[in-house]
């Protein structure tokens, strides 16, 4: 056989392979696991503003449904998702930790307690970023809240305990590494004015007027 010949009889099988597979339906690549689901690993400030903005829209501004929103969010997540926000949450919470935050509560909702003002705290999360931003800067911003008293009675709860609940179950209760709403003991920040909190609120009432006009 010569050499023509050869390759002939070597080639027409190849080809027939090729134009037969042309008529054939691609077979596409399968995404790895850590490609076709993009997880939250680490939970910076503007993600966890998001993830409440969500949740927010969702629940139509409801606190109680906008734990459910997280709960059902959270439920696959990994323990570094749950606690990057977490401590986002933390984070947010603590700087509504002062004496005039507290007093704020106080004026609006009566004497709120500790319990009640980590609860507090959270509600004026769940208003989103740009109120919390506000309230953050100056309680006296509460006064644009139009109803003041949606954040009493631990109408915060059960949104601040929301993605610790999840965690909590998986591990339990003794791992002490985990972030908490709660201050551990630790009096609120800045200088409460004399008389206050054991006077009630009236020593901090000239201090947030426009509060103060709406209770």
């Amino acid at each position: 056989m010569g050499d023509m010949a050869r390759a002939g009889y070597v080639l027409a099988p190849l080809l027939a392979l090729v134009v037969a597979g042309c008529g054939a339906t691609p077979v596409r690549p399968q995404a790895s696991p850590s490609t076709a689901v993009r997880g939250l690993e680490t939970v910076d400030e503007d993600a966890f503003w998001q993830i409440v903005g969500d949740a927010r829209e969702q629940a139509s501004d409801d606190p109680d449904a906008m734990a459910e929103v997280l709960e059902e969010r959270f439920a696959d997540a990994g323990d570094d998702e749950l606690r990057g926000f977490q401590r986002q949450l933390v984070a947010a919470s603590r700087r509504l930790y002062t004496w005039r935050h507290a007093a704020a509560a106080d004026m609006v909702c009566g004497s709120v307690g500790d319990d009640g003002f980590t609860d507090w705290r959270s509600w004026v999360i769940t208003l989103g970023r740009e109120t919390f931003e506000r309230i953050a800067a100056d309680p006296d911003n509460l006064a644009d809240v139009e109803d003041l008293t949606a954040g009493c009675a631990g109408a915060g709860e059960l949104f601040g305990a929301a993605v610790s609940g999840i965690y909590y179950e998986r591990h339990g209760y003794d791992d002490d590494t985990f972030p908490v709403l709660e201050p551990g003991g630790t009096s609120p920040t800045g200088t409460p004015p004399s008389g206050y909190p054991r006077n009630g609120t009236e020593p901090l009432r000239a201090t947030l007027p426009r509060l103060a006009e709406r209770t």
